[in-house]
């Protein structure tokens, strides 16, 4: 923290009411009261002293506590606000809202764009996952909490209010409205960072716990430095989970936050009750350990202990059980948020944490040994929000959909799992090596196998952190940008008018060249479209020289061309757009939108924008989605589509205030990622979608003309990628298929109404040939196989050689010979890409084939495995094969006591 002067923590409320400035003797910071003080009043310097003694007048329920402080900033001047979604959409330097603020970085603050309201109040929803650990263990961490806060934004020529109304306000509000003893709030002083600005703030701390922050942003970072901002801002956070225990003073803040939907999991569970006393010794200690930085559990638990005169074996096994279920009603708590506001369970972006808490929640209610679901648990705690989100309410079907997905794979993830936890530890065991904090992280990224669940898969110890998780959620906590097209260029160039919005219709134009650096040519104004927000760039020429692509570099759009583009310097050139493309481009981009549209109808409020490229003969969208695409569903997103195009609906664009388009079509607005400035230019299908986009569109959806899409495939976890064709491609695909059905109804002789059942005919009678003529395979194998053997000879025949008929017959031939007790087959053939070799043995035979061929097959540049009784192996061509057979006989032969020949 920097030092500060005194100075700069004086307010008027001090002054005016006598506060004086002491110095916590624990802990050395500075803080400001009325009286005198021992200390700061936070832990550890002081232990909790409000559990079962509330600092207030009153107790508050969780929403009479967000009411009163809500309706107190009303009733002085602020406006409320909605609550922002969970998912920061509208930002691309992180995935959740983690403070109250973050919806405002960096757009308001930077004076770019206005706030909804000046001054406002607000009850933000955030979630967090630093310390995903400690969450149901310590009494009071939370993965989603909300923070109230109330924001002023100073801008220049606009004051507000700062330092002094914002502490008059927070006085007010806990002595007046919620009846704290005037001498007990202590303001420490400190300081803040973050999102690039900085700034001092107050700690407001009581009863030994903090219950506000009040920031004063003076500072923002440029280049590692400080600097002072033009907008100075007022950022408050009031804890409303911290604000509510002291309330209610609970043994901890689980029991005050989740009241009802606790003691319902509690009567569901047959949890048995702890003495208050333990969990209030609990809470204390964990205070008094800072279990926020030190992560340290076990230390809690021997301290409590300790202090209630039982064992820490006793202690935990009190304790534990209603740990999990805290931990229960904290995950189901901020999935419901998560899930809510449109996040898709996967293993990469916001899809990584929905899928960590899922599994983690799946996980505590193992630990009860219950047969409660998640999904009972979510869905309860969604009715007992309605009042304050009916949202949620109202999209419950999709957020239990959702879960019940994840349930049944996470069912299949512990099905695999056991397979691979014995080959890790296996190979483990042969290093002399137990389960470190490498491979459990790599086990849980990879395969989703959380520690617990491989320690119940091997006896192998296993090391695992106390912030094993949070250390999972470190791996992922930013989103990964992708590199920028790389355009070298020597100098600054001048900028170029961008005048493609202003008329759709322009394909000709004239313009002066200012600039020429290789194959780019820099145009004082252009009506070429730069490619960007995945729509491909114009086409066309200057002068002569063909124009192939088109890119923003800055101010400047660079015009390629193909030539000597040096003799265009200085000239004014005749510029025409290739009007085809650009056509086609603007049916595909709007194309998009419609489609967009179309599958969140079909598929659920959970499809977002994963991802989309516009081309002139074919487009793609990627949305969010748990599973491949059936051919309904397919079929259903098509139709929808379609009616939209027949519906002749206008398409609007318009450039906004981002505050305003924000109020107006919510944050859909950002499918395509986060935009830059305080303004949005809103593409506006009435009454179906409304985006934040920069591209090209046609006038109405009816332009269109057709949409017929061609493939879905789902391209990684949680996401599934529609390509399309819209206007006359879309036409050409049809026809294509039509084509293809009449030459099929050609080939069959059959009407085409009559394919499909005579098509299912012919594939019925192929497959019964197809059986028959496998069956006379197997038989004519298993002859060879017999007559190989017959042929080996001894007690111990080893029948072997190469199998012309392939890799089939070959197959057939191997299961024969397994069949006599004491046989051993080495048979190989030819495959299209390489040689497979088979090593069968009968069930008197004492080899382990699968040892030999892992022995054997890296000697000639092969590689195989299997089982003890049947091992397979492949080689790059029949030389290395017929090498490792004789390799392999020579081996078999020596083990069983049989002399060559």
């Amino acid at each position: 923290m920097p030092k500060m002067p005194e100075s700069e923590y004086e307010v008027e409320l001090f002054r005016k009411q006598g506060f004086t400035r002491q110095t916590c003797p624990k802990c050395s910071t500075p803080f400001w009261s009325l009286g005198h003080h021992e200390t700061c009043g936070e832990a550890p310097c002081q232990e909790y002293d409000f559990i079962g003694a509330s600092p207030f007048k009153k107790k508050l329920t969780y929403r009479s506590m967000r009411e009163d402080f809500l309706s107190f900033l009303e009733q002085n001047g602020h406006v409320r606000v909605k609550r922002y979604p969970i998912v920061a959409r509208w930002r691309d330097d992180v995935f959740f809202v983690q403070a109250s603020v973050y919806p405002f970085q960096p757009w308001v603050i930077s004076g770019e764009a206005s706030p909804p309201a000046n001054p406002l109040a607000i009850s933000q929803p955030c979630v967090r996952f630093t310390d995903l650990d400690n969450v149901g263990k310590t009494g009071q961490h939370f993965t989603m909490f909300e923070m109230m806060a109330h924001h002023a934004f100073n801008f220049p020529k606009k004051f507000l209010y700062f330092k002094d109304r914002t502490v008059e306000l927070c006085h007010l509000f806990l002595t007046e409205r919620l009846g704290v003893d005037p001498a007990l709030p202590r303001y420490k002083e400190s300081w803040w960072q973050g999102g690039g600005n900085s700034g001092p703030c107050f700690e407001v701390v009581f009863g030994g716990a903090e219950a506000a922050t009040l920031v004063f942003m003076v500072n923002r970072e440029v280049n590692g430095h400080r600097v002072p901002m033009d907008t100075q801002v007022v950022d408050t956070g009031y804890g409303l989970e911290r604000l509510t225990w002291l309330s209610q003073a609970t043994t901890s803040a689980y029991e005050a936050v989740f009241g009802e939907a606790l003691a319902y999991l509690k009567r569901a569970t047959g949890a048995k009750r702890v003495d208050d006393r333990i969990l209030r010794e609990y809470s204390k200690v964990a205070a008094l350990l800072k279990i926020e930085s030190l992560g340290d559990i076990r230390a809690i638990r021997e301290q409590t202990a300790a202090r209630v005169g039982m064992s820490v074996d006793e202690l935990i096994a009190q304790v534990t059980p209603l740990e999990k279920l805290y931990t229960l009603c904290d995950h189901a708590r901020a999935l419901i948020f998560v899930l809510g506001d449109g996040v898709v369970p996967s293993n990469s972006r916001e899809g990584y944490f929905a899928r960590l808490l899922i599994r983690r929640g799946l996980r505590a209610l193992k630990d009860l040994n219950i047969t409660y679901s998640l999904v009972d648990t979510v869905s309860f705690m969604i009715d007992q929000m309605r009042e304050d989100y009916p949202e949620f309410f109202f999209n419950k079907g999709d957020i239990v959909k959702l879960l019940k997905v994840e349930e049944a794979r996470y069912k299949e993830t512990l099905e695999k799992g056991r397979a691979t936890v014995a080959k890790i530890a296996e190979d483990l065991t042969a290093t002399g090596k137990g389960f470190d904090v490498e491979t459990l992280l790599q086990l849980y990224d990879s395969h989703g196998l959380n520690p617990d669940v491989v320690q119940e898969f091997t006896d192998l110890p296993i090391a695992v952190p106390d912030d094993f998780y949070a250390r999972v959620a470190a791996r992922h906590e930013r989103p990964a940008t992708e590199p920028a097209k790389r355009i070298e260029i020597s100098k600054d160039l001048p900028p170029t008018k961008l005048r493609v919005y202003e008329d759709r219709r322009r394909r000709t134009f004239r313009a002066k060249v200012l600039a020429v650096e290789g194959e780019a040519v820099a145009l004082d104004q252009t009506f070429f479209y730069p490619e960007g927000g995945g729509q491909e760039a114009d086409h066309g020429t200057l002068d002569e020289f063909e124009v192939y692509d088109v890119q923003r570099v800055g101010p400047t759009v660079l015009h390629f061309v193909r030539g000597d583009a040096g003799r265009l310097r200085g000239k004014r050139v005749a510029c025409t757009i290739d009007a085809p493309r650009r056509e086609a481009l603007m049916r595909n981009h709007t194309a998009t939108h419609i489609v967009l549209g179309a599958a969140r109808k079909a598929l659920g409020n959970h499809v977002w924008q994963a991802g989309a490229h516009k081309a002139a003969d074919v487009a793609r969208l990627d949305i969010t989605h748990y599973d491949a695409l059936t051919d309904a569903e397919l079929n259903k997103i098509e139709e929808l589509a379609n009616d939209q195009v027949l519906a002749a609906r206008q398409v609007r664009a318009k450039v906004l205030p981002r505050d305003l388009a924000e109020r107006k079509f919510g944050f859909r607005l950002y499918q395509g990622g986060s935009v830059p400035g305080g303004e949005l230019r809103v593409v506006e299908i009435a009454k179906w979608d409304a985006e934040a986009c920069g591209g090209t569109h046609v006038a109405r959806t009816s332009d269109v003309a057709l949409i017929k899409i061609l493939r879905s495939t789902r391209i990684q976890d949680g996401v599934v990628r529609l390509e399309y064709a819209a206007g006359k491609p879309a036409f050409d695909a049809v026809r294509k298929q039509s084509e293809e059905v009449r030459r099929a109804s050609d080939i069959l002789g059959v009407p085409a109404d009559q394919l499909v059942p005579t098509t299912e005919r012919i594939v019925s009678e192929w497959k019964e040939l197809r059986k028959l003529s496998e069956r006379a395979t197997d038989e004519q194998a298993t002859a060879n196989a017999r007559q190989k053997i017959e042929s080996a000879k001894g007690n111990w025949p080893i029948p072997k050689g190469e199998v012309p008929q392939g890799v089939r017959f070959m197959m057939s031939m191997s299961k024969a010979t397994a069949s006599e007790s004491r046989a051993t087959g080495i048979y190989w053939a030819a495959a299209p890409s390489d040689v497979k070799l088979v090593l069968t043995r009968g069930t008197q035979v004492p080899i382990d084939a699968a040892e030999l061929v892992r022995a054997v097959a890296p000697q000639f540049r092969g590689k195989g495995g299997g089982k003890p009784d049947f091992a397979e192996a492949s080689f790059p061509n029949l030389e290395m094969a017929r090498a490792a057979a004789s390799k392999l006989e020579e081996l078999i032969r020596e083990k069983l006591g049989i002399e060559s020949g």
